[in-house]
């Protein structure tokens, strides 16, 4: 499951060549970032921020021996890549946060210097500064790390090291602190809500309290606050014990799925389920780190669904995402919530480029959109590539009205997330109207069949009626 530690990368690869930016991957479009030697396999994690710009940014590792970025814009155009660093010996791969002053990355290295290390520039597009050590106590060598800003500016980074949970403060070496020991701990991540509370989420298995676990931690000291929360679900009764669904969700080199809505509250999602993991779960936790609620986003016997990923909105909106199993490969699902992060919407799907299998989905959320940067599998190797998927409505039937000489007025309405939308063509039968300002619209009809409902920046819905007997 787990990579090699202390895998080293005999010969340096290339740097990627500046290139003319690539088509957008608009929705509906797939665009390649890197392809074949420079690009990442699927059991490996990704960098990804979004500076003030509107930029996203995404950093990966390739073979272990070089750490390379690109930008994307909000439109959806990808843009040339650059270099941070070739002919290293890499212990685990990037993350990346957003500055004030542009990006900054942090990746694990073996040779010329051993530890957590970090580097900075204006954008993706460069120049990179040297890098510089943060950490090399506690495995910081070997380890994808996750990072957040704290409430007052200071870097907080997170690891696991052999059987702990390890939280470092800013951006010099010593202080780490172990928030979580015993059993086999892995996949950190760690984010900052609106109120300025910082947590920590993981996943432990193979002994101790296992699942999805989530601990509070003091900003000013990487030390824990309170007892560590094991989310609902999180684990499954088989073979006469119990069993912890995250260990089956992914590679240990990635991250645990979390994010803060700027709105408030925190949101992690996971799978539920062993062996087979047939349902995907979306926690939401309060600013203590209590389990505010839990939704059920994805539930099916006879499927098995793996990586989850999730990511805040700037109007505060959830989207999830997860893969399922589609022909000899996995497509993409995604659910947008409402602004209150409380709903969740129609699930919208995206098939993998023609011959090729996702491997792995990282997201980030615009207010009318989401990026979705995924490592493909095909028949010529990996790839990295951008898509954009827009939201889902939902159509249903609320009110039927029967008239004289066999009609009906049939009236539907158009859904987000459970709030009505306005201005949606609502078609049946060969009628048309528009949807009001509750979401609702009426047609008169003679039959029953499908209606459907469209606008510009969804992706529409559809349903079956009956009617007019």
């Amino acid at each position: 499951m787990a990579r090699g530690l202390f895998a080293l990368c005999a010969s340096a690869l290339l740097s990627l060549t500046g290139a003319a930016a690539a088509p957008a991957g608009t929705p509906g479009r797939w665009t390649s970032i890197v392809s074949g030697a420079n690009a990442p396999t699927s059991s490996q994690e990704l960098g990804v921020a979004r500076t003030s710009d509107g930029r996203l940014n995404v950093a990966w590792s390739a073979g272990l021996a070089a750490v390379h970025a690109t930008p994307i814009t909000a439109a959806g155009q990808v843009g040339s890549s650059t270099t941070i660093v070739s002919g290293w010996s890499l212990g685990a791969d990037p993350t990346l946060l957003a500055e004030s002053g542009g990006l900054r990355a942090f990746f694990a290295a073996v040779i010329p210097i051993e530890g957590l290390v970090t580097s900075t520039a204006s954008s993706s597009a460069g120049p990179w500064t040297a890098p510089a050590l943060v950490e090399n106590a506690e495995f910081a060598r070997g380890r994808t790390a996750g990072v957040t800003r704290g409430p007052d500016g200071t870097v907080l980074e997170t690891w696991y090291s052999v059987g702990d949970i390890v939280v470092h403060r800013g951006l010099s070496p010593g202080g780490a602190a172990t928030i979580s020991s015993g059993g086999t701990n892995a996949r950190p991540d760690i984010v900052t809500d609106a109120s300025g509370a910082v947590f920590v989420a993981w996943c432990e298995f193979g002994g101790g309290v296992q699942g999805v676990l989530v601990r509070r931690i003091d900003p000013g000291s990487a030390s824990p606050v309170g007892s560590q929360t094991q989310l609902p679900g999180s684990t499954t009764p088989a073979s006469g014990g119990t069993q912890a669904s995250c260990v089956l969700e992914s590679e240990v080199s990635r991250r645990e799925p979390m994010t803060a809505r700027p709105g408030g509250g925190v949101f992690v999602a996971g799978t539920s389920g062993y062996p087979s993991l047939t349902r995907v779960l979306v926690w939401r936790l309060d600013s203590s780190g209590e389990v505010a609620a839990t939704s059920v986003v994805a539930s099916a016997k006879a499927v098995s669904y793996s990586e989850p990923a999730i990511a805040a909105a700037p109007n505060g909106r959830i989207w999830v995402a997860w893969l399922e199993p589609v022909g000899a490969g996995k497509r993409i699902v995604a659910r947008r919530s409402n602004r209150a992060g409380t709903v969740f919407g129609a699930p919208v799907r995206r098939a993998a480029p023609a011959g090729g299998s996702i491997g792995t989905v990282n997201l980030s959320a615009q207010n009318d959109r989401v990026d979705a940067l995924a490592i493909i599998q095909g028949s010529g190797g990996s790839s990295l590539q951008h898509t954009q998927l827009l939201p889902g409505l939902s159509l249903v039937r609320t009110r039927l009205v029967r008239r004289r000489g066999g009609t009906a007025a049939v009236t539907f309405r158009v859904l987000d997330a459970g709030d009505g939308v306005a201005g949606a063509r609502v078609q049946a039968a060969g009628r048309t109207a528009l949807s009001g300002a509750n979401g609702t619209a009426t047609l008169v009809l003679r039959r029953g069949g499908v209606a459907t409902a469209a606008k510009t920046g969804y992706v529409g819905a559809s349903a079956r009626f009956a009617c007019c007997r």
